[in-house]
C-alpha cells in the first residue's frame, strides 16, 4: 500500500483536497482528529501535558482546556516545543497504527495522512509520496 502525506499551510485547502480523496474512496487519516483523541481524559498524553503545564490546563471535567493551553504555548516558543515533544510521538504512533491496519486489511492501494506540520516535525520521511497544498495568500485570507 502506498502511503501519502498531505500537508500545507493554514487555510491552504488541505481539507478540500483530503475531501476529494475521500470522495473517490481513498482512506484519509486526519492528524487533527488524532490530536484530539490522544489527549482524551485518562490518556498518557494528557497526563504528560498536565505534568508539564499544571492542572490549570484542565477543565472542571478533567479534559484538556485547549484555549488555556494555547494561551500558554503560543506566547512562549519553548513551551510550544515541550508540547510538541509530548504530542507528536503520540500522534505519529496512532497514524502508523491506522496505516498498518489499512495495509493489513488489503482493501486499498493508497492511504493519505493529512497533517499540517508534517515537514516541520520531520514525519514526512515515513511516506512514499508527499502532496503539498498551496494557494495564494489572498485565498488563505479569504478562507
Amino acid at each position: 500500500m502506498r502511503k501519502v502525506g498531505l500537508t500545507g499551510g493554514i487555510a491552504s485547502g488541505k481539507s478540500t483536497v483530503s475531501g476529494m480523496f475521500r470522495d473517490i474512496g481513498v482512506p484519509v487519516i486526519d492528524a487533527d482528529v488524532i490530536a484530539r483523541e490522544v489527549v482524551a481524559p485518562g490518556s498518557r498524553a494528557l497526563e504528560a501535558i498536565v505534568d508539564a503545564f499544571g492542572e490549570e490546563i484542565l477543565t472542571e471535567e478533567k479534559s484538556l482546556n485547549r484555549t488555556r493551553l494555547g494561551e500558554i504555548v503560543f506566547s512562549d516558543p519553548a513551551k510550544k516545543k515541550v508540547l510538541e515533544r509530548i504530542l507528536h510521538p503520540e500522534i505519529i504512533a496512532e497514524q502508523d497504527r491506522r496505516l498498518r491496519d489499512l495495509e493489513r486489511e488489503g482493501r486499498t492501494p493508497v492511504a493519505i495522512v493529512d497533517a499540517a506540520v508534517m515537514i516541520e516535525s520531520g514525519s514526512w520521511k515515513r511516506f512514499d509520496s508527499i502532496v503539498v497544498v498551496d494557494c495564494d495568500e489572498s485565498q488563505q485570507i479569504g478562507r
